[in-house]
């Protein structure tokens, strides 16, 4: 599958004033429905007066394993036979297509209850009672799944409460670690108002603990370039019949709110992890390290990408903790 679309947005065009505050903390927006979480918009370029060129994060943690029971982490078992139809973009218009950067080298990753691999989630949608695949997650946390903005909210429909379905570690027709719904969903003002396709990130609350035996991802910020760093992503894409692959390349170009890459990746991929890996002991962040919410397909630069992760980004999804 060759797919080479304009990761452009269209909408409303990016303003380019500064924040002045960094530091954001999740809270409820005034209006937001039950069961949705925004935090404020961080578009604007680094707001610190000084950059900070360290690097700042959390490691990743690798769980325990495959559990004896999944309902004892709040999980349901999911049934012998338990169909997921194909892949249905979730816009409806294929908006951000990924795509095949020359040769397709993406890999199979079976068995999925190693890590990363069962702290990769595959999201499922469910309309009219058909649960279609949908999107990656990936686990930040004991019951956090982040992912694209575009997965848990539509610019047009809205938010997509009550239609998800989380499934960690998923291979095939193989579920070993269940199912979890949402409690909460969660993005942020510079995409569900502004509809930035620089801040197209989101996650969700589960209503499991399944974090503590899956483990889950670290993550980083630093406003040094990151051209050269080793790149992963990990997911769920679409033509793969729920299937885990894998891809690995480099950071190609930076911007101080999105990485560009040449990960091969297809829709269904969107919300991926884009990660390196860091030795143990490393500052800041060891382990599997997110830098990046895998969003987007080829632009006019020629690659991948997807919304950076800054500092107030990560101050945020650490709030949703």
């Amino acid at each position: 599958m060759n797919m080479r679309r304009s990761s452009t947005r269209v909408g409303v065009v990016l303003a380019s004033a500064v924040l002045a505050t960094i530091g954001l903390v999740s809270t409820a927006s005034a209006g937001a429905p039950k069961g949705v979480e925004l935090g404020t918009s961080d578009t604007g370029a680094f707001s610190t007066a000084a950059a900070v060129t360290g690097l700042r994060g959390v490691s990743s943690y690798e769980g325990t394993g495959v559990p004896a029971d999944v309902t004892a982490y709040g999980a349901q078992r999911v049934p012998a036979g338990h169909k997921v139809q194909g892949y249905e973009s979730p816009t409806g218009d294929d908006f951000g297509t990924q795509s095949i950067i020359g040769a397709d080298n993406r890999v199979r990753v079976d068995p999925t209850t190693s890590f990363p691999a069962r702290a990769t989630v595959l999201i499922t949608r469910t309309v009219n009672g058909v649960e279609r695949q949908h999107c990656t997650g990936w686990m930040f946390g004991a019951s956090l799944v982040l992912t694209a903005g575009h997965c848990v909210y539509n610019q047009t429909t809205g938010w997509y409460t009550g239609q998800l379905r989380f499934y960690p570690g998923a291979n095939g027709t193989s579920f070993p670690y269940g199912s979890c719904t949402a409690a909460t969903l969660r993005s942020n003002t510079g995409w569900t108002t502004d509809g930035s396709a620089d801040a197209d990130y989101g996650g969700a609350t589960l209503n499991c603990s399944i974090g503590n035996t899956t483990g889950w991802y670290g993550a980083y910020w630093t406003t040094a370039s990151l051209n050269g760093t080793s790149t992963t992503v990990q997911g769920y894409p679409g033509d793969k019949a729920q299937q885990q692959w894998t891809h690995s390349d480099q950071v190609r170009e930076s911007s101080s709110l999105r990485l560009y890459y040449d990960n091969d990746t297809v829709g269904g991929n969107s919300g991926s992890s884009v990660h390196t890996v860091r030795a143990s002991g490393s500052s800041g962040c060891s382990g599997r390290c997110s830098l990046a919410f895998h969003a987007y397909g080829v632009g006019s630069n020629g690659h991948n990408s997807g919304p950076r992760i800054t500092e107030s980004r990560f101050n945020l999804v650490i709030g949703w903790r």
